[in-house]
C-alpha cells in the first residue's frame, strides 16, 4: 500500500464502498478504510461463521456480496480492521491496523462513518441479557444465531420488526414485541414506504410472519425495567396510553430506540452542522453532490444524517463522482449524466427513509421516567443522580459534566450516553436551545500506546547532536 492517494474514504459500508468504487472507476487512486474485517458495514455485513454462510441468502446479504465482489475486482486499496484515531485537514488520516500505525494522505476525503445505536436508559438496561437491536442484527448476519431462549424484542422503528422476524427464522419465537409507536404512527408511515415498493413488501412479509406466529405485540408501550440477579429474568413494560404496567418473563431482551450519526470526525474537522429535528442529533450540511463546508471533503451515509442503507449507497456514489469531478478525473458532461438519475433515485429513497425516521423519533418526554439510580453512562457507571449532583455544582455544559463525573470517558467515548445526558442536562438545568455536545478531540478512538510506538530498543532512538555552545 501507498501512503499518499488521490482520495481516502473512511467507512466501507454502502456509502463508503460506493464512493470508493465511483472514484476509482475514473482512474483516481483510492484507499478504503474500515474497522470491520470485510466491506459491507452493519446492514450488508459479510457472514463470519459457517452457520451464517449456510443460511439462505437474503437481499441484504446479496447486496453485500455484490459490493464485495465489485471492490475485489476494482483498483481500490482496502485497509480492513483499521481504527482511525485522528484526521486533519489537508488531509491526513492516522489509523492503526494489524499492519501497524499508518498516516495516509490525500487531497480529498470522503467520510462515510455510519451510525451508532441509541437506547433510552431504564432500570436494569446494563445487565447481562440486554442487547441492542443493532447488535442483534450484527449477530444474525455475521454469526447466523441469536443468544437467548425466552426473548423479548422492544423499541421502535422498522428494525424492531426486522429483528423479530429474523429471530423467528432462526427458530426463536419472541414472547412479546414492545413497540413505542402506535397503529396511527405506522399508518402515517405507509405513504412514505410506498416510495420503495420492494422494501415495503419486505416489511409486509415480516409483519405477516409475526402475525401467523401469534406473537403478542404491545403497541404504544415501553420497557421501564429489567429484572434479575446475575442475568435477566423478566422485563416490565408500561402503556404510554394508560400508564398500566405488565411483567413478562424473559432471559434476553433486544431493545433499541433508533440511531444517531457517527459524526465525531465531522465535528473534529469543524464541518457545518444543524440540528436534525426529525431524527434527533445533528446532520452535516452538504450540497446535492455531498460536498461539505470544508473544501475537498465529502460526506455520505448515516454519519451525515440517518437515512438507511439504500439512500447511503446512492449518496456514496454521488460523493465519489463529485470527488472525481473536482479532481479533474471526470468531465462535467459525464458527471451530469451519471449524477442526475442518482439524485432522482435519492429523492425517492429519502421519502422512504423519512417515514422510517418518524417512527424512530426521540420524544422530549422519553427520559421523564429516569430515576436517580438509573445508569446513564455504562462505561463509567455514571447515574442520573450523579448528573443531578454535577448540575448542583454548577455544571452547565457537557464538557463540565464530563469533568465532574467522567461521563463519556470510557471505551465508547460518549457515543452511547452523551445524547441522553444532554437531554437530562438541558431539561433539569432549564438551559436554552443550543449545542450540548462533548468537544471532539483526538484520539477519537481509545488506542494503546504500544500500538503507536511498536517495538524498539535504545539503538533505534535518534539522538540529536549537542547544540553548539
Amino acid at each position: 500500500m501507498n501512503d499518499t492517494y488521490d482520495l481516502i474514504v473512511i467507512g466501507a459500508g454502502p456509502a463508503g464502498a460506493e464512493a470508493a468504487l465511483a472514484a476509482a472507476s475514473t482512474g483516481m487512486t483510492v484507499v478504503l478504510i474500515d474497522e470491520g474485517p470485510a466491506p459491507g458495514g452493519q446492514v450488508w455485513r459479510a457472514p463470519r461463521t459457517a452457520l451464517a454462510k449456510d443460511k439462505p441468502t437474503e437481499t441484504d446479504r446479496a447486496r453485500g456480496d455484490d459490493l464485495r465482489a465489485r471492490l475485489a475486482a476494482s483498483s481500490v486499496d482496502m485497509l480492513p480492521r483499521a481504527q482511525v484515531w485522528d484526521v486533519r485537514a489537508g488531509f491526513s488520516v492516522s489509523c492503526i491496523s494489524p499492519q501497524g500505525a499508518r498516516v495516509l494522505s490525500a487531497a480529498r476525503l470522503v467520510l462515510a462513518t455510519g451510525a451508532t445505536e441509541r437506547i433510552f436508559p431504564f432500570e436494569g438496561w446494563t445487565m447481562p441479557g440486554v442487547f441492542g437491536l443493532a447488535a442483534a442484527t450484527v449477530l444474525i448476519k455475521s454469526e447466523g444465531a441469536l443468544p437467548g431462549r425466552d426473548i423479548v424484542v422492544a423499541g421502535q422503528g422498522p428494525l424492531l420488526i426486522a429483528v423479530a422476524a429474523k429471530a423467528l427464522a432462526l427458530g426463536l419465537r419472541p414472547r412479546a414485541i414492545i413497540d413505542r409507536a402506535g397503529y396511527g404512527d405506522w399508518a402515517r408511515a405507509l405513504i412514505g414506504f410506498a416510495n420503495v415498493p420492494s422494501m415495503a413488501l419486505q416489511g409486509a412479509r415480516w409483519m405477516a410472519q409475526i402475525r401467523l406466529a401469534g406473537i403478542p405485540m404491545h403497541r404504544h408501550c415501553e420497557v421501564i425495567k429489567s429484572s434479575g440477579g446475575d442475568g435477566l429474568s423478566g422485563v416490565t413494560i408500561r402503556s404510554l396510553t394508560t400508564g398500566a404496567t405488565t411483567e413478562i418473563a424473559a432471559d434476553t431482551l433486544y431493545i433499541g430506540n433508533g440511531l444517531a450519526p457517527g459524526d465525531d470526525i465531522h465535528r473534529l474537522l469543524g464541518l457545518a452542522q444543524q440540528p436534525d429535528r426529525l431524527r434527533g442529533g445533528y446532520k452535516t450540511l452538504c450540497d446535492a453532490d455531498r460536498r461539505s463546508s470544508l473544501g475537498g471533503l465529502y460526506v455520505a451515509g448515516d454519519g451525515a444524517g440517518i437515512h438507511g442503507a439504500l439512500p447511503s449507497a446512492v449518496q456514496g456514489r454521488l460523493a465519489g463522482l463529485a470527488a472525481a469531478l473536482d479532481h479533474g478525473a471526470l468531465g462535467a458532461a459525464r458527471h451530469d449524466a451519471e449524477a442526475r438519475p442518482l439524485r432522482r433515485k435519492l429523492a425517492r429513497y429519502i421519502r422512504f427513509a423519512d417515514a422510517s425516521c418518524r417512527l424512530m423519533q426521540f420524544p422530549v418526554t422519553a427520559l421523564d421516567g429516569v430515576t436517580e439510580a438509573t445508569i446513564i453512562c455504562r462505561c463509567e457507571d455514571v447515574t442520573a443522580g450523579d448528573i443531578q449532583h454535577a448540575m448542583e455544582d454548577k455544571a452547565r455544559d457537557m464538557n463540565q459534566l464530563k469533568h465532574f463525573t467522567r461521563l463519556g470517558m470510557g471505551p465508547c467515548q460518549g457515543k452511547m450516553c452523551s445524547m441522553n445526558a444532554a437531554c437530562l442536562l438541558r431539561r433539569q438545568a432549564d438551559l436554552p436551545p443550543g449545542d450540548l455536545r462533548l468537544t471532539p478531540r483526538a484520539p477519537i478512538r481509545p488506542i494503546e500506546m504500544e500500538q503507536l510506538i511498536g517495538t524498539f530498543d535504545y539503538a533505534d532512538i535518534p539522538v540529536p547532536k549537542p547544540a553548539p555552545l
